[in-house]
């Protein structure tokens, strides 16, 4: 897709980059040895491709070798692939360590194979990757939760420079290692998570449904035709959609939105019957097959300049449209971080602590006599006081709202859907106004970047009786939530103090039970 000299050694970032965070925030136990093993011998691999263009097979002689070590080290193998036909589980019994080296295996390729374009193998890997993470949290599986945020952090920080036109490629040192990734946060999800009965073995297969089944298309394409599964063409789901006419970006897109459509579906129904998966499963598939069939007889012999030129889609449906109406979005930010702020009204009716309630009284106090001093919405610091309200307040809910619920929901739980969306509206604005520069233009900013560095450095002992990884997590995304409330118009402040007065002191009036 390129003429001109592009490096390829983008894998060497995302190595360590990944590495370094695994290190940092993981506890390396008997599997986080095996992982890393097996990492560096797929990684090396691919970086001895990118650099000496070694033979198809030694390759994948590095690629199974890095499955071996990371089944047989660190004790990751599928021993199970659930229910799929309604007549019991299937055990793989002698089959476990084939199996899940096959499995691995496929896997690699599959991402491999799929780095053709311009952030593409970047940005499916991304979307798996915050689902394999989103299910290990869901699950309680803290060591996973590490390991998709160091693979999403590490390729997200890549995707700036590999995107459409790309700067520098990540190469199969890149490819290879991503996909080595993502196969052993598929094999660890179904050992040690779904084997308690929580979820389908199937979930994994279909967050990665389209790199997996559009290797296995190409690789069954070129055997019947005769020619060896490694062979390079042009019968991947980027080339036959850039075939049709798709431009570069929107083949991209599609295929992202195929990638989270199925990461979505999983997460959702990831409860499913095994069966019922399986049923699904191959539905979506004949729906895809389908769909790209009619689309490639709808643009026979024809032009259709909306869909063959990037510039005509991304106008139309996305930048500027988007930049039009994203007042709505900073709405729906300003009254999710309201509803955030409410959340210790929930816990009206919980027990009493004497220490919330004082702290609650000294803030409040502190915020009125700021407040009726300067009578500025936008002091500085009156800002700082809201901040360090807000944190307070996520400190109670982290560590009172998992004994409460509401409407059979946790109030922990909850918030943590709110907070989700909060992070996603900041995103989003932060891609349309572009006011990013604006995020880190005083100490504070700084200060509250370093703190939220620091806290995960802290041993478990002090960090897991109180929540404070979460409470620094949630912290940090309603700080960026506030300053992108506050940054226009301080009259905004207004419903944000009003929301944090009331749950203030329905904590400070539980002094007086």
């Amino acid at each position: 897709m390129h003429t001109g000299a592009i490096p390829r050694l983008g894998g060497i970032a995302i190595f360590f980059a990944l590495l370094l965070g695994v290190i940092l925030f993981t506890n390396i136990d008997r599997t986080m040895r095996g992982f890393l093993a097996g990492g560096v011998v797929v990684f090396l691999t691919g970086l001895t491709d990118d650099l000496e263009q070694i033979a198809p097979r030694m390759k994948f002689l590095g690629e199974l070798m890095a499955a071996l070590v990371v089944t047989l080290v660190g004790d990751i193998h599928i021993t199970s692939i659930g229910d799929l036909f309604g007549q019991g589980e299937i055990l793989l019994g002698y089959l476990s360590i084939p199996f899940t080296v096959f499995a691995i295996v496929g896997v690699i390729n599959a991402i491999n194979l799929l780095d053709g374009l311009d952030g593409l193998a970047g940005g499916v890997t991304a979307i798996a990757a915050a689902a394999f993470g989103l299910l290990a949290y869901l699950a309680g599986d803290e060591m996973m939760v590490g390991v998709s945020a160091a693979v999403l952090g590490a390729v997200v920080g890549f995707l700036k420079f590999n995107s459409y036109p790309a700067r520098i490629f990540m190469g199969d040192g890149g490819s290879l290692f991503l996909g080595y990734c993502l196969a052993m946060l598929s094999v660890h999800l179904v050992q040690h998570t779904y084997a308690t009965g929580q979820g389908s073995e199937l979930t994994p297969l279909i967050i990665l449904a389209v790199p997996v089944f559009d290797t296995v298309f190409v690789m069954g394409k070129r055997l019947v035709n005769g020619k060896r599964i490694f062979s390079p063409d042009r019968s991947h789901i980027h080339h036959r959609f850039m075939d049709l006419g798709l431009g570069h970006k929107t083949t991209v897109i599609l295929v992202y939105g195929l990638s989270y459509f199925l990461a979505t579906y999983a997460v959702m129904f990831r409860q499913l019957p095994d069966h019922l998966q399986l049923v699904n499963l191959v539905l979506l598939l004949v729906f895809f097959c389908l769909s790209n069939w009619a689309l490639a007889r709808l643009l026979e012999g024809k032009e259709h300049r909306f869909l063959r030129d990037d510039h005509a889609l991304l106008s139309a449906y996305s930048y500027r449209w988007m930049v039009r109406y994203s007042h709505y979005f900073l709405t729906g930010v300003k009254y999710l971080i309201l509803l955030v702020l409410s959340l210790p009204l929930f816990l009206i009716n919980g027990p009493v602590n004497i220490a919330n309630a004082s702290v609650a009284w000294l803030l409040i106090v502190a915020t009125l006599v700021l407040f009726l001093q300067t009578a500025d919405l936008g002091n500085r610091f009156l800002q700082i006081i809201i901040y360090f309200n807000g944190a307070f307040l996520i400190y109670v809910v982290e560590n009172s709202g998992r004994e409460l619920d509401f409407m059979g929901l946790p109030v922990s739980y909850l918030s943590n859907y709110l907070f989700g969306l909060v992070l996603l509206g900041v995103v989003i604005l932060l891609m349309l106004r572009k006011k990013t520069r604006l995020l880190m233009d005083s100490p504070l900013e700084y200060f509250v970047l370093f703190i939220a560095v620091t806290i995960p450095l802290l041993p478990d002992s002090v960090t897991r009786p109180v929540h404070l990884l979460s409470v620094a997590g949630k912290s940090m995304i309603l700080f960026l939530g506030l300053k992108m409330v506050v940054l226009l118009e301080a009259r905004r402040n207004r419903k944000i103090i009003a929301a944090t007065m009331l749950s203030l002191l329905s904590l400070a009036a539980k002094s007086f039970l």
